[in-house]
C-alpha cells in the first residue's frame, strides 16, 4: 500500500511537531528550547532530514556485520554519523527557519489517556494478547538458539521493551474501562 504524501506543513505530525492556530506548524527544538515555524516549502527538506536518523542506525548495524568481533568501530561510526547529521540539520535547515517568538509547547496528553481514546477495547485486548505471547516466546527463542554476546543483549532489550509496552497497554485498557473513553 503506498504511503500518503505529505504536501502541507499542517499534515506533519511527530514528537516535536505542534499545530498552533496563530502561527501554523511549529517544530520545537529541545536543545535550543525554541520553536521554529515550518511552511509548506520546508516539508520536503524536513522529511529528508528526519529519514536520515534511521539511515544512520541502519548503516551502524550494517557495520556490525563488517566487524563482527569489534563493537567499538560501529558505535564510533554511528556517533560520527549522528553528530554530522545533527550539525547539518541545524546549519542547513533550522537556522534558516523563522523563530516563533514567545511560544512554549503545550503539555502533551498522558500516553495512557491517549491510547485509551484512540484504541478500541478489542484492539487493546488484541495488542495485550499479542505482546504477552511475544514476551513469553522471546525467552524460549533465546534459550533454543543459545544466543550469546550482542545477540543475547539485543534479545533482552526487545524482551524488556515488549513487557513495558504490554504494561502500558494494560494500564490504557484499565483507563478506558474506568473512564468510558
Amino acid at each position: 500500500m503506498p504511503q500518503r504524501k505529505i504536501i502541507k506543513a499542517s499534515d506533519l505530525s511527530g514528537m516535536y511537531i505542534y499545530q498552533d492556530p496563530k502561527r501554523g506548524t511549529i517544530f520545537y527544538d529541545i536543545i535550543t528550547r525554541k520553536g521554529y515555524i515550518l511552511t509548506s516549502s520546508d516539508v520536503k527538506t524536513y522529511t529528508i532530514f528526519t529519514a536520515m536518523l534511521p539511515l544512520c542506525l541502519v548503516l551502524a548495524l550494517g557495520m556490525l556485520s563488517l566487524f563482527p568481533n569489534n563493537y567499538v568501530i560501529p558505535v564510533i561510526c554511528f556517533l560520527v554519523m549522528f553528530i554530522t547529521y545533527q550539525v547539518l540539520f541545524r546549519i542547513l535547515f533550522f537556522y534558516k527557519l523563522p523563530v516563533a517568538e514567545n511560544w512554549h509547547p503545550l503539555k502533551r496528553e498522558n500516553i495512557f489517556i491517549s491510547m485509551a481514546r484512540n484504541f478500541s477495547k478489542p484492539r487493546l485486548l488484541l495488542l495485550i494478547g499479542m505482546l504477552t505471547v511475544l514476551s513469553i516466546l522471546m525467552p524460549i527463542y533465546t534459550k533454543m538458539q543459545n544466543l550469546s554476546g550482542i545477540n543475547l543483549y539485543a534479545s533482552y532489550i526487545v524482551e524488556a521493551l515488549t513487557v513495558i509496552v504490554d504494561f502500558i497497554s494494560i494500564i490504557a485498557l484499565s483507563v478506558k474501562i474506568r473512564n468510558n473513553y
